[in-house]
């Protein structure tokens, strides 16, 4: 893609003056995140921000702009994901309230906007629009290198939030990902004691290290001072199983519970919550998941209530 590079000479390194922009980083006050980006986000750069649905992208942006608007930084998100009454009221939950949001897609709008900002947050990609008509494949390739060349430009830094496919695949071509001088990635910890667990980490980094960050988020957003906790790997003190983990162990011990009372009475409360330490609320819950992962079927209320295995449970346990 022509992204406008002017052809040089060659010459020695020595000679060469690297620009003073290369040394200025815009920090965002939150140490890990500064860390994270080495020592800062270099003005004028360009970035990808993949992740899962539910990992938390939004989240960690909103959080990012909330620092650099608190450090004197202009900042923008502009969405077509969601309405700003949507982002606004992710933004008061996680105390993000200094960020300046809209609903903006246009190419040019955005490209205007970019020339009074430091950075601004594309969320998503995809979801960007011309007034011009292109197929997919054109607009792709004019918003990357429109966006992209206005960031060089302008000295502001625009970083696009991508969709992945649910096999993990970026969605559309690799133009972007190539395109840009940074990716930065956000994934669930698997083996953590805590199911917000994440780690933000770069693929590729222009300007700087693959730094990576582990945190975990919660109701209020990112915690950048908690620290993660890894599932035993035999090298020091045991740790608690992980919470995922001790889900599908629960589910287990009720679901051979059921198994075994199945046929001639079903399974009642009493008898299930002993299994889970006579919990009775956390016995409730995960009986609950199970019946709505169509592996049990309730009967009767209250106390009455029993649980029996559903036919498909029933039929994939016959032929294990």
């Amino acid at each position: 893609m022509d992204l406008d590079i002017q052809t040089t000479q060659l010459t020695k390194v020595k000679n060469i003056t690297i620009p003073d922009i290369f040394n200025r980083r815009m920090k965002t006050g939150i140490q890990k995140i500064d860390s994270l980006f080495d020592s800062g986000i270099l003005p004028g750069s360009a970035l990808t921000l993949t992740a899962q649905a539910g990992c938390g992208k939004t989240t960690f942006m909103l959080q990012l702009l909330d620092g650099l608007a608190k450090n004197g930084y202009s900042a923008g998100y502009f969405s077509g994901e969601e309405s700003v009454y949507q982002l606004a009221f992710t933004a008061n939950r996680i105390r993000t309230t200094e960020v300046r949001i809209a609903n903006q897609t246009d190419i040019d709008t955005i490209r205007e906007h970019m020339k009074d900002l430091d950075l601004i947050v594309v969320d998503s990609f995809q979801a960007l629009t011309s007034s011009a008509k292109m197929n997919s494949r054109q607009l792709e390739k004019f918003a990357v290198q429109s966006l992209t060349r206005a960031a060089k430009e302008t000295e502001c830094t625009v970083v696009f939030i991508m969709h992945l496919t649910k096999s993990g695949d970026l969605k559309g071509s690799t133009i972007v990902p190539h395109t840009v001088d940074a990716n930065l990635k956000i994934e669930r910890i698997p083996n953590a004691d805590d199911d917000g667990a994440r780690v933000v980490f770069f693929e590729k980094n222009r300007f700087g290290p693959l730094n990576e960050l582990e945190t975990i988020i919660g109701r209020t957003g990112y915690d950048f001072d908690a620290k993660v906790v890894k599932e035993d790997d035999g090298k020091g003190p045991k740790k608690a199983t992980p919470k995922k983990k001790r889900k599908e162990i629960e589910k287990e011990k009720l679901l051979d519970a059921i198994a075994e009372a199945d046929g001639h009475r079903g399974a009642g409360i009493v008898e299930l919550a002993k299994l889970l330490e006579d919990n009775v609320t956390r016995t409730q819950y995960v009986l609950r998941e199970l019946c709505t992962l169509g592996k049990i079927e309730k009967w009767g209320r209250a106390e009455y209530a029993t649980w029996e295995l559903s036919l498909s449970e029933r039929k994939a346990r016959s032929k294990s």
